[in-house]
Protein backbone atom coordinates (compact mmCIF):
# COMPACT_ATOMS: atom_id res chain seq x y z
CA UNK A 1 0.00 0.00 0.00
CA UNK A 2 1.56 3.26 -0.94
CA UNK A 3 2.06 5.43 1.38
CA UNK A 4 -0.34 8.74 2.06
CA UNK A 5 1.32 11.91 1.06
CA UNK A 6 0.59 15.19 2.22
CA UNK A 7 0.46 18.58 -0.22
CA UNK A 8 3.57 20.94 0.75
CA UNK A 9 3.86 22.73 -2.16
CA UNK A 10 1.77 25.54 -4.73
CA UNK A 11 2.82 24.39 -8.33
CA UNK A 12 2.13 27.41 -10.40
CA UNK A 13 1.97 28.17 -14.25
CA UNK A 14 1.31 30.95 -16.34
CA UNK A 15 0.33 31.81 -19.99
CA UNK A 16 3.72 32.49 -21.25
CA UNK A 17 5.06 28.81 -20.35
CA UNK A 18 7.02 29.76 -16.70
CA UNK A 19 5.86 26.67 -14.04
CA UNK A 20 6.86 27.67 -10.16
CA UNK A 21 6.94 25.81 -7.28
CA UNK A 22 6.63 27.07 -3.44
CA UNK A 23 6.84 25.51 -0.08
CA UNK A 24 2.81 26.42 1.59
CA UNK A 25 4.34 26.99 4.99
CA UNK A 26 5.78 29.73 3.14
CA UNK A 27 2.61 31.15 2.56
CA UNK A 28 1.47 30.83 6.29
CA UNK A 29 0.29 34.31 7.60
CA UNK A 30 -2.86 36.38 8.33
CA UNK A 31 -1.67 39.34 6.23
CA UNK A 32 -5.22 40.81 5.12
CA UNK A 33 -2.88 42.43 2.02
CA UNK A 34 -2.00 39.06 0.56
CA UNK A 35 1.24 38.17 -0.01
CA UNK A 36 3.61 38.20 -3.43
CA UNK A 37 3.12 34.03 -4.83
CA UNK A 38 5.21 35.06 -8.25
CA UNK A 39 6.78 37.91 -10.34
CA UNK A 40 5.22 38.01 -13.42
CA UNK A 41 6.52 39.93 -16.68
CA UNK A 42 4.29 42.42 -18.60
CA UNK A 43 0.86 40.64 -20.21
CA UNK A 44 2.08 37.52 -18.67
CA UNK A 45 -1.00 36.01 -16.43
CA UNK A 46 -0.96 33.33 -14.11
CA UNK A 47 -3.24 30.57 -15.28
CA UNK A 48 -3.77 27.79 -12.67
CA UNK A 49 -2.49 27.04 -9.29
CA UNK A 50 -1.92 23.24 -8.07
CA UNK A 51 -1.58 21.92 -4.13
CA UNK A 52 1.29 19.10 -4.94
CA UNK A 53 3.39 16.47 -2.40
CA UNK A 54 7.00 17.16 -4.55
CA UNK A 55 6.70 14.08 -6.16
CA UNK A 56 3.46 14.37 -8.50
CA UNK A 57 3.74 14.73 -12.38
CA UNK A 58 2.96 17.80 -13.88
CA UNK A 59 0.85 18.13 -17.20
CA UNK A 60 0.62 21.60 -19.06
CA UNK A 61 -1.46 22.34 -22.20
CA UNK A 62 -1.52 24.91 -25.08
CA UNK A 63 -4.07 26.57 -26.88
CA UNK A 64 -2.03 25.57 -30.28
CA UNK A 65 -3.14 22.15 -29.35
CA UNK A 66 0.26 20.96 -27.43
CA UNK A 67 0.67 19.51 -23.78
CA UNK A 68 3.63 18.43 -21.88
CA UNK A 69 4.07 16.20 -18.92
CA UNK A 70 7.17 16.13 -16.47
CA UNK A 71 7.94 15.36 -13.08
CA UNK A 72 7.92 17.81 -10.34
CA UNK A 73 10.86 17.04 -9.14
CA UNK A 74 12.44 18.72 -12.49
CA UNK A 75 11.45 21.94 -10.69
CA UNK A 76 12.87 23.15 -7.60
CA UNK A 77 11.17 25.23 -4.73
CA UNK A 78 11.40 28.52 -4.88
CA UNK A 79 10.52 31.59 -2.93
CA UNK A 80 7.34 33.67 -2.99
CA UNK A 81 9.28 36.56 -4.63
CA UNK A 82 10.94 34.24 -7.63
CA UNK A 83 9.94 34.03 -11.27
CA UNK A 84 10.37 30.76 -11.74
CA UNK A 85 11.45 28.45 -14.62
CA UNK A 86 10.23 27.44 -18.78
CA UNK A 87 7.75 24.39 -18.75
CA UNK A 88 6.95 24.54 -22.03
CA UNK A 89 9.15 26.04 -25.29
CA UNK A 90 6.12 28.26 -27.05
CA UNK A 91 5.51 28.45 -30.75
CA UNK A 92 4.81 31.65 -32.43
CA UNK A 93 0.95 32.79 -31.13
CA UNK A 94 0.62 29.86 -28.86
CA UNK A 95 0.13 30.22 -25.09
CA UNK A 96 -0.65 28.19 -22.08
CA UNK A 97 -4.20 27.37 -21.18
CA UNK A 98 -4.24 24.38 -18.56
CA UNK A 99 -2.30 22.65 -16.08
CA UNK A 100 -3.13 19.57 -14.43
CA UNK A 101 -1.56 17.09 -11.63
CA UNK A 102 -1.27 13.60 -13.36
CA UNK A 103 -3.77 11.06 -12.04
CA UNK A 104 -2.74 7.77 -13.63
CA UNK A 105 -5.71 6.34 -13.86
CA UNK A 106 -7.63 9.47 -15.23
CA UNK A 107 -8.08 10.47 -18.96
CA UNK A 108 -7.32 14.01 -20.25
CA UNK A 109 -10.78 15.96 -21.15
CA UNK A 110 -9.91 18.73 -23.60
CA UNK A 111 -11.93 21.08 -24.99
CA UNK A 112 -11.91 23.65 -28.02
CA UNK A 113 -13.65 27.02 -28.52
CA UNK A 114 -15.92 25.82 -31.24
CA UNK A 115 -17.03 22.94 -28.58
CA UNK A 116 -15.53 19.94 -30.15
CA UNK A 117 -13.83 17.40 -27.31
CA UNK A 118 -12.34 14.18 -26.67
CA UNK A 119 -10.81 12.00 -24.01
CA UNK A 120 -7.80 10.80 -24.07
CA UNK A 121 -6.00 8.10 -21.56
CA UNK A 122 -3.24 9.76 -19.39
CA UNK A 123 -0.59 6.91 -20.25
CA UNK A 124 -0.31 8.40 -24.19
CA UNK A 125 1.55 11.25 -22.41
CA UNK A 126 4.93 10.21 -22.03
CA UNK A 127 6.87 11.81 -19.52
CA UNK A 128 9.76 14.44 -21.16
CA UNK A 129 11.80 16.84 -19.91
CA UNK A 130 10.55 19.84 -18.69
CA UNK A 131 11.12 22.89 -20.87
CA UNK A 132 10.39 21.30 -24.20
CA UNK A 133 7.92 21.87 -26.93
CA UNK A 134 5.85 19.12 -26.30
CA UNK A 135 3.18 16.51 -28.19
CA UNK A 136 0.21 16.78 -29.97
CA UNK A 137 -2.82 16.42 -27.42
CA UNK A 138 -5.56 17.57 -29.70
CA UNK A 139 -4.73 18.24 -33.55
CA UNK A 140 -6.51 21.91 -34.06
CA UNK A 141 -8.45 22.96 -37.11
CA UNK A 142 -10.62 25.54 -38.30
CA UNK A 143 -13.30 23.36 -37.38
CA UNK A 144 -12.33 23.00 -33.98
CA UNK A 145 -11.16 26.20 -33.18
CA UNK A 146 -8.22 26.33 -30.97
CA UNK A 147 -8.01 25.00 -26.96
CA UNK A 148 -10.06 26.13 -24.46
CA UNK A 149 -8.41 23.67 -22.08
CA UNK A 150 -8.43 20.42 -20.33
CA UNK A 151 -9.25 18.54 -17.18
CA UNK A 152 -8.12 15.49 -15.78
CA UNK A 153 -11.13 13.52 -15.20
CA UNK A 154 -12.38 9.74 -13.88
CA UNK A 155 -15.17 7.77 -15.10
CA UNK A 156 -19.24 9.08 -13.63
CA UNK A 157 -17.70 12.51 -13.21
CA UNK A 158 -19.59 15.51 -14.83
CA UNK A 159 -18.29 18.52 -16.43
CA UNK A 160 -19.82 21.78 -17.71
CA UNK A 161 -19.10 23.79 -20.49
CA UNK A 162 -19.50 27.78 -20.48
CA UNK A 163 -19.31 29.96 -24.04
CA UNK A 164 -19.25 33.69 -24.18
CA UNK A 165 -22.95 34.47 -24.63
CA UNK A 166 -23.59 32.50 -21.04
CA UNK A 167 -24.74 29.36 -22.16
CA UNK A 168 -24.09 26.17 -20.07
CA UNK A 169 -24.54 22.98 -20.74
CA UNK A 170 -23.82 19.86 -18.36
CA UNK A 171 -22.84 16.06 -19.22
CA UNK A 172 -21.41 12.78 -17.96
CA UNK A 173 -17.72 12.48 -18.77
CA UNK A 174 -18.48 8.85 -19.89
CA UNK A 175 -20.69 10.36 -22.50
CA UNK A 176 -17.51 11.38 -24.22
CA UNK A 177 -15.24 9.39 -26.72
CA UNK A 178 -11.90 8.23 -26.09
CA UNK A 179 -9.66 9.44 -28.59
CA UNK A 180 -5.93 9.67 -29.74
CA UNK A 181 -3.61 12.83 -29.10
CA UNK A 182 -3.81 13.24 -33.03
CA UNK A 183 -7.57 13.31 -33.28
CA UNK A 184 -9.93 15.99 -33.10
CA UNK A 185 -12.38 14.88 -31.18
CA UNK A 186 -16.25 14.58 -31.47
CA UNK A 187 -18.92 17.99 -31.59
CA UNK A 188 -19.61 18.45 -27.28
CA UNK A 189 -21.91 21.59 -27.84
CA UNK A 190 -23.57 23.18 -30.63
CA UNK A 191 -23.35 27.04 -30.59
CA UNK A 192 -25.12 29.35 -31.93
CA UNK A 193 -23.05 31.60 -35.02
CA UNK A 194 -20.52 33.65 -33.21
CA UNK A 195 -20.69 32.21 -30.34
CA UNK A 196 -17.87 30.34 -28.57
CA UNK A 197 -16.47 27.95 -25.54
CA UNK A 198 -14.72 29.90 -23.28
CA UNK A 199 -14.33 27.57 -20.24
CA UNK A 200 -14.88 24.14 -18.72
CA UNK A 201 -15.48 23.09 -15.06
CA UNK A 202 -16.25 20.28 -12.92
CA UNK A 203 -19.23 19.71 -11.27
CA UNK A 204 -18.86 18.80 -7.63
CA UNK A 205 -21.98 16.70 -6.73
CA UNK A 206 -23.39 16.39 -3.19
CA UNK A 207 -22.13 13.80 -0.73
CA UNK A 208 -24.49 10.90 -0.06
CA UNK A 209 -26.12 11.15 3.16
CA UNK A 210 -25.63 6.86 3.33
Amino acid sequence: VKEFQADKYLFMATNQGTVKKTELLDFDTARKTGLIAINLEEKEQLIAVRMTTGEAEILLGTRNGLAIRFAETDVRSMGRTARGVRGIALGKDDEVVAMEVVVADGDVLTVSEDGLGKRTMVSEYRIQTRGGKGIINLKVTEKTGPVVGFRIVRPEQEMMLITVDGIIIRFEVDEVSVFGRNSQGVKLMRLDEGDKVVALAAVQRKMSDD
